[in-house]
C-alpha cells in the first residue's frame, strides 16, 4: 500500500447519489489501521455497502472458523446444521452455572 491515501465511511459532508459519506487521509500503515478499527473503510464501496443482516444464517466458512476456534473436530462432509448443534453445545458448556 502507498501512502498517503484516502480512508473512507457512510454518511458525510460529501455528496455522492443515494446519500453522503466523509473521507481522511492517512499518512501510514499505523494510521491505517487504527482508522480501520475505528470504522473507516479502505475503499468507498466498503464504506457504502449495508452492514450484514444480524438474521441471517451464518455462512458454511463462519460456521467451520467458529468451530475451528472452539476446537470442535468435525468432518467435511458435516452438514450445516449438526455442525451448528456441536458449536452451540461448545458455547453453552463454556457459559458459568447460573446461581
Amino acid at each position: 500500500m502507498e501512502f498517503p491515501r484516502f480512508v473512507f465511511k457512510d454518511h458525510g459532508p460529501h455528496q455522492r447519489a443515494g446519500g453522503s459519506y466523509d473521507h481522511a487521509l492517512v499518512e501510514s500503515q499505523a494510521e491505517m489501521d487504527a482508522a480501520l478499527k475505528a470504522g473507516w473503510f479502505a475503499t468507498l464501496p466498503e464504506a457504502l455497502a449495508p452492514p450484514p443482516a444480524d438474521d441471517e444464517p451464518p455462512t458454511r466458512a463462519e460456521l467451520e472458523a467458529k468451530a475451528k476456534e472452539l476446537n470442535i473436530e468435525f468432518s467435511p462432509n458435516i452438514g450445516d446444521k449438526k455442525l451448528s448443534e456441536r458449536i452451540q453445545a461448545a458455547l453453552d458448556a463454556q457459559k458459568p452455572p447460573e446461581a
